[in-house]
């Protein structure tokens, strides 16, 4: 009893003299969790990709490129998510709804379309009736679409991914890819639109640092018949073996093609001399609007366009990412093995001040298996850059991976190919710190991770989407109700979207 009078007083003593020399005793900082509180059915098994909200009046807007139709939510009750209305796009044959955004302000969505080997187009309709508003062209494989927060740009990446083969001059081809900078007045009417084409790359540095042993695995209907084929006799022999077959030529590099993966899978080499192969992924704005960051998932860059004189500025080089890792499916799971990465990003966004902007580090092209010590593909990282200058500034590491496991949402299936792949990511501020969300792929998951210190993001929480069914997390949002913070994921495999409050860690609990 007296020795722990005497240890309590020895205490007391302690800290009074560190109060009175002004030194405070450490307290463990609040940290952030992620809590989930709905989940949002479409109706639909699948298909719900893109979302975006309209804070103002908190209704948000969700894709379905399965069924080409635009879900109108009332997110004001995140614990109840609530259809307000579902718009037809009435899409035309070999059309595919792709991406839509809420316009900041005005009553109207904007909704991409995809045309196969036509261009497509952008759409800007009523969210309250659906009605058709306004349209123009925009380029080959419209994809990806953004608003700026003043409401006066839209900005569309056509990725131009798809590829045609001439059996006659055994020739493979595709459309540039492009960016659409489309101007709207301030009743959301389209003024003006230049579809961008980017510069040519021989004229430009930041290419890919290692391009050998890295190619696209594209579908192709190589023999015409208007179908893609699952296998694929390539050298007419009357078998189908497991080998490699010379299909023809992409511009001057062989392309290849394996009989017992067919038509789906045709190999396309990766070279540094070709414009064709710049397929812009997702586009952020500066909170300025003054320019543009494109990400080149299949070359590994991002081009920075000038959104006051519309040209492409410059390319950042991603780079490659160097870690531990599991890369075995073996039947164990254990993060031991280094890795060398292209980071080929997919999501992009920029912090509130503009200062850094991120990158969610999925990985495209595939890499062949004869190539020992090579480049990998797909960083498995969340990576920050300077946004001035393009320098690297720090990546999460192993973290994803390690961090999905320890939730026993890590499939070892996943350790021979990207990892739990990092897609679509969103950046808020809480507290007056920067932070970053990521819908986790392969992991059916968001991830929050704390840009305190840029040069070492660290994951902060994990949210799993409910169910026990695959979800594919693809378009994220964040929105506010008074001063909390929301996260919604549109789970394309599923079709559903689920909600995630971000909440306060209790100290010293583990998440």
């Amino acid at each position: 009893m007296r020795l722990s009078l005497k240890i309590f007083s020895i205490i007391i003593l302690v800290s009074t003299l560190l109060l009175s020399v002004g030194i405070s005793m450490p307290v463990e900082q609040a940290k952030w969790d992620l809590e989930p509180v709905s989940l949002y059915y479409s109706g639909y098994e699948k298909g719900t990709e893109i979302i975006s909200v309209q804070q103002s009046t908190l209704r948000a807007v969700l894709s379905n490129f399965g069924t080409g139709e635009a879900d109108v939510l009332d997110v004001s009750q995140p614990e109840k998510l609530r259809r307000i209305a579902r718009f037809s796009l009435g899409l035309g044959q070999g059309e595919e709804f792709t991406s839509v955004a809420f316009h900041p302000s005005l009553d109207l969505f904007a909704a991409v379309v995809d045309a196969g080997i036509q261009r497509g187009r952008l759409e800007i309709r009523s969210a309250s009736t659906g009605e058709l508003v306004d349209h123009v062209e925009t380029g080959f494989g419209s994809d990806a679409v953004v608003i700026s927060s003043d409401g006066r740009l839209v900005l569309v990446a056509n990725e131009g991914e798809d590829f045609w083969f001439d059996q006659q001059k055994k020739q493979f081809f595709k459309a540039r890819g492009s960016i659409s900078i489309v101007h709207l007045d301030q009743n959301g009417q389209v003024e003006a639109n230049n579809n961008l084409k980017l510069a040519d790359v021989t004229t430009r540095e930041g290419f890919v640092i290692e391009e050998k042993g890295h190619f696209l695995e594209v579908e192709v209907d190589w023999n015409g018949d208007g179908k893609i084929s699952k296998q694929m006799d390539f050298d007419g022999n009357g078998l189908i073996e497991d080998k490699k077959i010379s299909l023809g030529h992409f511009e001057e590099s062989e392309v290849f093609g394996s009989e017992t993966k067919g038509e789906r899978k045709i190999m396309i080499p990766i070279s540094s001399h070709s414009p064709n192969l710049l397929e812009p992924e997702y586009i952020a704005i500066s909170p300025d609007a003054t320019k543009a960051y494109v990400t080149l998932q299949e070359t590994n860059e991002v081009a920075v366009v000038n959104l006051i004189n519309e040209k492409v500025m410059g390319y950042y080089n991603m780079g490659v990412t160097e870690h531990k890792a599991d890369l075995t499916d073996d039947g164990w799971v254990h993060f031991d093995q280094s890795i060398a990465a292209l980071r080929e990003p997919d999501g992009i966004a920029l912090t509130a001040d503009g200062r850094y902007f991120m990158t969610a580090d999925e990985g495209d092209t595939e890499t062949s298996a004869d190539a020992a010590g090579q480049t990998l593909s797909g960083g498995r990282t969340i990576s920050v850059f300077d946004a001035k200058t393009g320098k690297f500034v720090g990546d999460t590491g192993n973290q994803l991976d390690e961090v999905a496991f320890a939730h026993n949402l890590y499939l070892d299936s996943r350790s021979g190919k990207k990892g739990a792949e990092p897609e679509m990511l969103v950046s808020c501020d809480l507290e007056g710190t920067p932070w970053v969300a990521v819908g986790m792929e392969r992991a059916g998951a968001v991830m929050l991770i704390s840009l305190a210190d840029p040069e070492h993001p660290k994951v902060e929480a994990l949210g799993k989407i409910p169910g026990e069914d695959v979800k594919s997390p693809e378009g994220i949002a964040h929105f506010m109700l008074g001063e909390d913070h929301y996260l919604l994921t549109a789970n394309e495999t599923n079709g559903t979207v689920a909600a995630f409050k971000i909440v306060r860690k209790a100290s010293g609990a583990q998440h």
